[in-house]
């Protein structure tokens, strides 16, 4: 049986109730004692026993008449004045949630001492209901003005080169350099569009998953085979490592977009002369798939960050091109398959990211 807790409701109510019929008990076990022990007094005369009635019933019935109702008095009277005293505090969270909007979920229930333990666990998960409203909004704010501004650059891009053009008569090869040039922007901003996209369905959890088994370390062996040639060319080299074989349950095809955006980053910032090294490893509880490159690496500043939509640092932003999505992408993509997707400190120069997917 579990104890009473004063700090709850139902404790408060069942130690009054309890203390009421506590009461009622010894009033009326006074009166019945008192009843008896004028039994035990010497026996009248016969004559004044006839005068005088025996009262013993009469005072019983008495004390019950004022006792029993003056206890459910108490007990209803109290236990009304208990409740509505406790429910105070959730009457002011019931005002305060009907004022919020979307432009006031800074704002916060406070919990008043003293209030039952329900309502301020009530009221502790309303506050973090409202942080989360708060975090979901926020975010949906800065993704579509980040969205905004990206989608504005290509477009007044576009724009600018087709009113270039057509100012004045152009020969073909000028046209053919500024369609190229055009054709180039609008492959920009289809791949931004197809982003965004995708992007809304892993967060309506709508990504097409096949699942089936694969050998881990083959499928990301087959996926480095195009990267081969860029790495040469920017005399990047390649250190792949896989112990043993690794097999799990997942789609290959989606596997491979999250890995191309992980290689796609760690050839950007990877510098001439520099390394790339993939590892795909099984541990007790996981496939990992670690990628590591000798590149700048992320400033602590900015770890906390760097799986945001649209985020990318001072230094990225001027040294490299792109949106800022393939790392919130991968991270997504990850999670749709029941992994995760991290980025491990490391004491050397370069970052390290490490991929785990559940083993099948």
């Amino acid at each position: 049986m579990k104890s009473v807790d004063p700090r709850t409701l139902r404790g408060r109510l069942a130690l009054w109730y309890g203390l009421m019929m506590v009461l009622v008990l010894t009033a009326f076990s006074a009166a019945l004692y008192f009843a008896v022990d004028d039994e035990d007094e010497p026996e009248p005369a016969a004559a004044a026993v006839q005068e005088a009635p025996d009262l013993t019933p009469k005072r019983l019935l008495f004390a019950l008449a004022v006792a029993l109702p003056s206890a459910i008095g108490l007990a209803v009277g109290g236990g009304l004045w208990i409740t509505r005293r406790s429910l105070k505090p959730l009457e002011e969270a019931v005002r305060i949630a009907g004022e919020l909007g979307a432009d006031r979920l800074s704002t916060r229930i406070p919990i008043e001492p003293g209030s039952p333990e329900e309502i301020a666990n009530l009221i502790r998960s309303l506050n973090g209901m409202l942080a989360r409203l708060e975090n979901a909004v926020d975010g949906m704010r800065r993704f579509t003005a980040d969205a905004s501004h990206e989608l504005r650059t290509p477009l007044a891009a576009l724009m600018g080169e087709i009113e270039v053009t057509l100012r004045r008569q152009r020969d073909p090869d000028e046209l053919r350099t500024a369609l190229e040039s055009t054709l180039e922007d609008l492959g920009r901003l289809n791949r931004l569009v197809e982003s965004l996209l995708l992007l809304a369905r892993a967060d309506n959890g709508e990504l097409p998953l096949e699942r089936v088994s694969i050998d881990l370390g083959e499928a990301i062996r087959r996926l480095l085979d195009p990267y081969e040639q860029v790495m040469a060319e920017r005399r990047i080299s390649l250190k792949w490592s896989c112990p043993a074989p690794v097999r799990v349950r997942s789609d290959p095809m989606w596997i491979g977009r999250a890995m191309t955006n992980l290689i796609d980053n760690a050839c950007k910032f990877t510098p001439p002369g520099g390394e790339i090294a993939v590892t795909v490893q099984a541990t007790s509880s996981a496939a990992e798939i670690l990628v590591g490159d000798s590149g700048p690496g992320v400033a602590v500043s900015e770890r906390e960050r760097i799986f945001e939509r649209f985020y990318r640092g001072n230094q990225v932003r001027s040294a490299v091109e792109g949106f800022g999505l393939g790392l919130a992408l991968a991270r997504d993509i990850v999670r749709g398959l029941g992994g995760q997707l991290s980025l491990d400190d490391r004491e050397a120069s370069g970052a390290l990211f490490r991929l785990e997917l559940p083993l099948g």
